[in-house]
């Protein structure tokens, strides 16, 4: 005994759906999606290689519109009171120079210091944070506040030691 139900909205007879026609070639959807990706991938490309391997370049500074005011840290025009002259734009790509020259003081300091053993670093002039710590062992070898800065008495201590040696060395 079969099971089937006859409609009214049914055929009879059983013929395969309708199908649309087929056309030839891919859909215009098609093509664009893919032209679309292609773009979208190398522009990716793009990106990823210029982030690895940097810029050399600065980036363009941001230009002022009208209802945007120019950015006060960039001033237009140098300053015109000496007392505070304007300062340059500092570049992270080169090296600045140190605010204080050397000294041909300090180089005689460093090279004092390193007799005894005080002070590895360049003899360059500066008193920079290797000369500070240098001064500050001096200080506390000889029982002196720690400062970090010459003054009378570690001047003394430092002639007393070259000298007179400071036993840093011995035990």
């Amino acid at each position: 005994m079969s099971t089937q139900f006859y409609t009214q909205d049914q055929p009879a007879t059983s013929q395969p759906a309708a199908r649309r026609p087929h056309r030839d070639g891919p859909s215009w959807y098609r093509i664009a999606a893919v032209i679309i990706g292609a773009v979208a991938a190398a522009a990716l490309i793009v990106l990823a290689i210029s982030g690895l391997t940097g810029s050399s370049h600065p980036a363009p500074a941001p230009r002022a519109t009208a209802s945007q005011p120019a950015s006060p840290a960039q001033p237009s025009a140098p300053s015109a009171n000496p007392a505070q002259p304007s300062a340059p734009a500092a570049n992270p790509a080169q090296p600045t120079t140190p605010a204080v020259p050397p000294s041909a003081a300090v180089k005689t300091l460093q090279q004092q210091l390193g007799q005894l053993n005080y002070y590895e670093g360049p003899v360059d002039g500066i008193m920079g944070p290797q000369t500070t710590a240098a001064v500050k062992d001096l200080q506390r070898q000889a029982g002196l506040p720690q400062t970090g800065t010459m003054n009378p008495a570690t001047q003394a201590a430092l002639a007393r030691y070259l000298a007179h040696g400071n036993n840093q060395m011995a035990g």
